[in-house]
């Protein structure tokens, strides 16, 4: 089905709509993160998702530059269109009281062309620079990923020509659907950053406030403090969030950009 301007714009910011839709997708990953159906089903097989989250802690600087700002950089500039959404469809559909809806989705690569006019506007790479500046500013964590929904979403052929850059906020974003995937699994459609090391300290006083932070529901409180498991994805909201400064997050890779670049580049070209 091919919409015009007007009514993909009405349908990108109606509020009902959006989250009749979304509400649908959660519960359509509920069914195929099912062991037997994961391994097969396009939104969820590592076959046809691939993404890596980038933290935005202020520790995780490499030649003056955020770790996000140089992956995300990268593929800004290698990426032949790109397009920002008008609004963050998951934060106008939840009605997000944390960030506001006005930072969309930035999507790179030949396939943006396909998506229809009215939900977003093509941008050059300087104004998609700038777009990424915004969010990470705002404390938004960006998740770099070739993620097989968006293709449905967009009613676009996978082409592996679809880059997209989310930023995430801990309440809406879609991530959290593919938290019930064992970490094991998890591991093969949204990588951990290999170095990257969370530690909690003796400061921690077990009051829970990382645990409303954690898309991934990966933080529990044991024995008075907070313990993280496997699931992990290491986005660094527990450490920006935690009162007490208790969280230390640190990255032990110098060759991490071009690690991350490499790996989603094998699933996806955006040039």
């Amino acid at each position: 089905m091919e919409l015009n301007e007007e009514l993909a714009s009405k349908i990108g910011k109606n509020r009902t709509v959006l989250r009749a839709v979304l509400g649908s997708i959660r519960l359509a990953y509920k069914v195929f993160t099912l062991p037997g159906i994961r391994d097969i089903h396009p939104w969820t097989s590592p076959k046809e998702n691939q993404g890596a989250i980038l933290p935005i802690n202020t520790e995780l600087q490499q030649e003056e530059l955020l770790l996000p700002m140089q992956v995300a950089s990268e593929f800004i500039e290698r990426s032949s269109h790109r397009m920002i959404m008008d609004v963050c469809g998951c934060r106008q559909a939840y009605d997000c009281k944390h960030h506001s809806p006005e930072i969309g989705c930035l999507f790179l690569g030949e396939s943006v062309l396909d998506i229809a006019d009215g939900l977003g506007r093509m941008v050059s790479k300087k104004e998609a620079h700038e777009h990424l500046q915004k969010a990470v500013d705002q404390g938004l964590v960006p998740a770099t990923s070739k993620v097989r929904v968006d293709n449905f979403m967009f009613n676009i052929p996978d082409r592996g020509k679809l880059l997209t850059l989310c930023f995430c906020c801990h309440c809406c974003c879609m991530s959290s659907f593919y938290k019930d995937l064992p970490a094991e699994y998890l591991d093969q459609v949204t990588r951990p950053i290999r170095g990257l090391t969370i530690e909690v300290g003796d400061a921690c006083t077990g009051c829970g406030t990382c645990l409303e932070y954690c898309v991934f529901d990966a933080i529990s409180i044991v024995q008075g403090k907070a313990v993280h498991d496997d699931t992990c994805r290491g986005c660094g909201r527990c450490a920006t969030r935690c009162p007490e400064n208790a969280v230390r997050i640190s990255l032990d890779n110098p060759n991490v950009k071009d690690e991350i670049v490499n790996h989603i580049s094998t699933y996806v070209d955006v040039t």
